[in-house]
């Protein structure tokens, strides 16, 4: 039960997380309201890493730290680009689903299979994140050219969840400070490759501090909910945040919520029930 708290925990600050983003980046060049909230985010971390007495990584902890960064920025430009690109409808669920589905694969592998109340809550569990990230009344098409960049994102956060899970046995909150030099250094390269503006937007400080907590707490209960139970559990919890980034939206910008999207707010809380039995 602890785990799937973690979970559903990091699912919520991812989500907010993300709707924080989407509405700084309403304002700002998205490309500087990523790197300038992670930029923030490192003394944040290093002061509480350093408060809490949190054991500092190995050499190999490190360089998986560095790795997973890499993965992560990656996957966000990528992601960004495939919503430039493509529908909603195509990027969000497809990149959704790999996200969590690539760590049950490597899950089923590594710590052998879940019980069966489990296995079928992550199915569900996969299928609402589906449902959640759907745009109603716009048809699917699944080819090459659509799915091409929110599946290689999705993979690259699948990557980035399997090794936060092998990170977190080491340490909590110096990984995920040290994955934002890499993270930050990537962005900043391919910003540069493709001449995007990078100045700092103070006037949005406020969200970009928004985004930093979230975003941190968000990587601290998914190392948590990892110490605490199975990596496929919790990356599959963790990639319900799109249905967190739904229902803010729904709150605060008064945004519609379809059919088929509470439909798979249901089918995730039928999920979670599952997985906890």
């Amino acid at each position: 039960m602890t785990a799937i708290l973690f979970g559903l925990f990091s699912a919520l600050t991812y989500g907010a997380a993300d709707f924080t983003g989407g509405f700084a980046s309403r304002r700002v060049n998205s490309y500087a309201v990523v790197i300038w909230s992670d930029i923030l985010a490192m003394p944040i971390i290093a002061t509480a890493a350093w408060l809490s007495g949190d054991t500092f990584p190995s050499v190999r902890g490190v360089w998986l730290s560095l790795l997973s960064g890499v993965f992560g920025g990656v996957g966000i430009l990528l992601l960004y680009r495939s919503f430039a690109e493509g529908r909603m409808s195509i990027v969000a669920p497809v990149s959704a689903l790999m996200a969590g589905m690539l760590p049950v694969v490597v899950g089923m592998f590594t710590q052998g299979l879940p019980g069966g109340f489990v296995f079928a809550g992550m199915a569900l569990a996969l299928i609402a994140i589906w449902f959640i990230a759907r745009e109603e009344g716009s048809p699917l098409q699944l080819n090459w050219v659509n799915v091409r960049l929110p599946l290689f994102a999705g993979i690259l956060f699948g990557m980035f969840f399997v090794l936060m899970h092998d990170i977190g046995g080491e340490s909590i909150l110096w990984p995920i400070f040290i994955l934002r030099f890499s993270a930050v250094a990537v962005l900043v390269f391919i910003a540069y490759l493709i001449h995007q503006p990078l100045t700092p937007p103070f006037r949005q400080w406020y969200l970009l501090l928004m985004i930093s907590v979230f975003d941190v707490t968000g990587n601290m209960f998914f190392i948590l909910s990892n110490r605490a139970g199975r990596l496929d559990v919790a990356a599959v919890l963790a990639s319900l945040y799109p249905g967190v980034t739904v229902l803010l939206a729904w709150i605060f910008l008064k945004e519609r919520i379809s059919r088929s999207q509470w439909f798979g707010v249901l089918l995730a809380v039928a999920a979670i029930a599952l997985i906890a039995l």
